[in-house]
């Protein structure tokens, strides 16, 4: 059975940890590809702070570019509504019906689980992967996240806010995020 791993989220924008977490789970876990899914319309962010889905996911789509165990899927940019995860589940495992789903977080997601829609469902569609965060820990995790498979690697201390703070303070953003990206960014003049 093919194993997928999903990564879904704001990508707002997205950096080098995002896909150090996607490569190593990949290799930890033998998956044969991790799918990026930009989220188009998350409902637990302010969508009046993040720059357009389509800039989103072009940013994604340059950062994966080169590793073919990476691709991205615009399920998410398509459908009209909220981005909820276990409506994007439902449609991956449609599309990929001979495939373990593994969906990947960071630590400092599992807190929010419970505000997600029909969570519970969810927990039970697919295999959740937590990645460690600086400053969480296991003994924090709650009862939920028992089945849930634990993924340690070297902390990846890297914000998309501090990314944001940096450009809008004329900082440098180069060991943050891939050089696409970087130039993407400028380019647009996003975060200005």
């Amino acid at each position: 059975m093919n194993k997928i791993g999903l990564l879904g989220g704001t990508f707002n924008p997205i950096h080098r940890g995002h896909l150090r977490i996607a490569e190593r789970v990949a290799n930890v876990l033998g998956l044969k590809k991790v799918i990026f899914i930009p989220s188009a319309h998350p409902p637990h962010k302010k969508e009046s702070n993040l720059p357009s889905p389509q800039d989103r996911f072009e940013m994604v789509n340059l950062a994966i570019k080169n590793n073919p165990c990476f691709s991205i899927s615009d399920i998410e940019l398509k459908r009209k509504g909220k981005s909820w995860t276990i409506d994007t589940v439902r449609i991956i495992k449609k599309l990929y019906p001979e495939s373990q789903i593994y969906f990947i977080i960071g630590a400092d997601t599992v807190p929010e689980i419970p505000t997600w829609k029909n969570y519970k469902k969810l927990l039970k569609s697919c295999r959740f992967v937590v990645v460690n965060r600086p400053g969480y820990t296991d003994a924090e995790y709650p009862d939920y996240t028992k089945n849930f498979i634990k993924v340690k690697m070297r902390g990846v201390d890297i914000a998309s806010t501090e990314i944001r703070e940096r450009i809008k303070n004329g900082k440098t953003i180069k060991a943050l995020v891939p050089v696409k990206v970087e130039k993407y960014i400028k380019e647009k003049g996003i975060y200005k």
